[in-house]
């Protein structure tokens, strides 16, 4: 039963992005039900495997030579992000049900989008590493294909090539960390490396950890990689709430996450890893103070937020990190589904131009303000509770005090520049 829902995770996306292409060459009237169809039970897969999760492999497929064995298991890390990408992904799709009618290739475009949701549901599944690396570099291609979408704007197609260039640090931090592996231990097997670190010398172990924070700081946008998510805005809407709130980003911190038992004990990788949390919390948090463009304020509040999770995760928090990747995913996609209504709208991106919309968008207000103080980190809504749990993680755990000091101040930042955003829109 867990081996054919996970495989289904990864098949219906996959299927249904042929059956999106073909429709969009074909029946293109069809297209958009398509794309819903099958995303939609791709989501209900996800969330039905959530309690059948297990640590122990479910499939192997014997490939051979160099390339091993493919294996996946739907451990609890694996089921949690699988079911945030099929399902957050699934309501972009719903989304873009009305954002994107009208245009020209929704073939390709929702072929890439459920592509993308596949591969996600595949990088976090496996437990091969040099599979891991495939979906990996899928991920960056789709990520790429679907930025670069208006292929007739000079800016979309500079911000899909720099997000494909600045990622690919990531790739090659991740492949000579399986080429390690496989050189040592015959195997690219991650639950040979988690289980017993001292199978690999000290050295290359820490070789494998820096390379992994630097896999993850490429793909999370965290510093000193961060500037291509701002630029990936000039994708549309739906696209940008996918990115940041269920694919590409999360795959950074889930890749920290993943391997952190390995890493804990390299010396001053962790410090590392707390170091560049903050610095990308801090340094976001100050742009989006002063940034005008909405989606632009909302992407650089992912950079800082991602922050927060990768700060979590060197203090020793992997619980408190996948907890606000949730939270995150959710108040974040709402936010950016809610702007696209917005700028839809308003014609228009410059929060400069806006102002007084509340009034003509009553619904769109609401649903935008429950995400923005979820995003502030208020009481009793979903961002308060995990962000509060890293920030107590940080306190008991990540030393030096002077970091989580930072992370305090970043949390003020937050609230101010969300009422900032929300005032100048609304």
């Amino acid at each position: 039963m867990e081996d054919v829902l996970m495989l289904s995770t990864i098949a219906i996306p996959w299927l249904g992005a042929l059956a999106a292409w073909l429709s969009g060459r074909f029946y293109k009237k069809f297209v958009h039900a398509v794309a819903i169809v099958f995303s939609v039970t791709a989501g209900i897969a996800s969330l039905v495997l959530i309690p059948l999760g297990t640590k122990n492999i479910q499939v192997s497929l014997p490939v051979g030579g160099a390339f091993g064995d493919f294996t996946f298991a739907p451990d609890g890390l694996g089921v949690f992000l699988g079911a945030v990408a099929t399902v957050i992904g699934s309501l972009a799709v719903i989304f873009s049900n009305d954002y994107m009618r009208g245009e020209e290739q929704l073939g390709r475009y929702y072929a890439f989008v459920l592509f993308f949701i596949g591969a996600m549901v595949g990088l976090v599944m496996t437990t091969s590493l040099l599979l891991m690396f495939v979906f990996w570099e899928i991920t960056a291609l789709c990520s790429y294909a679907l930025i670069a979408f208006h292929n007739d704007d000079p800016k979309a197609v500079r911000g899909g090539v720099k997000a494909l260039i600045i990622t690919q640090f990531g790739g090659v931090g991740l492949l000579a960390g399986a080429l390690i592996l496989y050189t040592q231990t015959g195997s690219y097997d991650i639950q040979v490396l988690i289980s017993n670190p001292a199978i690999l010398s000290s050295g290359l172990v820490a070789w494998m950890g820096f390379g992994c924070l630097a896999a993850a700081a490429a793909k999370s946008a965290q510093f000193p990689f961060q500037t291509w998510l701002p630029d990936a805005m000039e994708a549309p809407t739906p696209i940008s709430a996918l990115i940041h709130a269920a694919t590409m980003v999360n795959a950074g911190v889930y890749l920290l996450a993943r391997f952190f038992p390995a890493f804990e004990g390299v010396p001053g990788w962790r410090e590392a890893v707390m170091v560049v949390g903050m610095l990308s919390a801090l340094l976001a948090a100050v742009m989006a103070t002063v940034a005008t463009d909405l989606k632009r304020v909302l992407a650089y509040s992912t950079v800082s937020q991602l922050g927060y999770m990768v700060y979590a995760v060197g203090a020793g928090g992997v619980f408190a990190s996948q907890f606000h990747l949730l939270s995150h995913s959710v108040f974040k996609a709402l936010l950016f589904l809610a702007a696209g209504a917005v700028i839809h709208s308003a014609e228009t991106r410059d929060m400069r131009q806006m102002g007084g919309l509340g009034k003509q968008m009553p619904f769109t207000r609401v649903v935008f303000i429950i995400g923005a103080l979820a995003l502030a980190g208020l009481p009793i809504l979903n961002g308060f509770w995990s962000k509060e749990l890293i920030l107590e993680t940080g306190l008991e755990h990540g030393n030096p005090l002077l970091l989580y000091i930072i992370m305090l101040l970043v949390a003020g930042m937050t609230a101010y520049y969300t009422l900032r955003m929300v005032s100048m829109v609304f």
